[in-house]
């Protein structure tokens, strides 16, 4: 293998996209995520102990999640490349499993 095609195929990873643009859609399904449930004026807030959803927990969750989809076993679970429903989904492991609720209109 010549040089350059080695340093230009480093970049990729199993899938064939380039792991900046996988950083790009991760980080991109976060903000989604965030605009529905997180801090910046989000249309469905979530809260725990009165605080709201912090970006750290929507990172977790989107971990999780990611882990149920490619496990072969789980079924019900597919990437649905950052749709609604993977945005829900990911909301309710912050329910289930992060302990998070909805805030209460005061």
């Amino acid at each position: 293998m010549l040089y350059n095609e080695y340093i230009t195929n480093i970049g990729l990873m199993n899938s064939g996209t380039s792991s900046n643009r996988l950083n790009e859609m991760f980080t991109d399904f976060v903000d989604y995520v965030d605009s529905f449930y997180g801090q910046n004026d989000p249309l469905y807030p979530l809260e725990k102990n009165g605080q709201p959803l912090s970006r750290v927990d929507i990172y977790e969750a989107v971990y999780e999640y990611l882990q149920l989809c490619s496990d072969e076993s789980e079924t019900l679970c597919t990437w649905g490349d950052g749709d609604s429903l993977d945005r829900e989904r990911v909301r309710d492991i912050l329910l289930n499993q992060f302990n998070y609720t909805h805030k209460e209109d005061k």
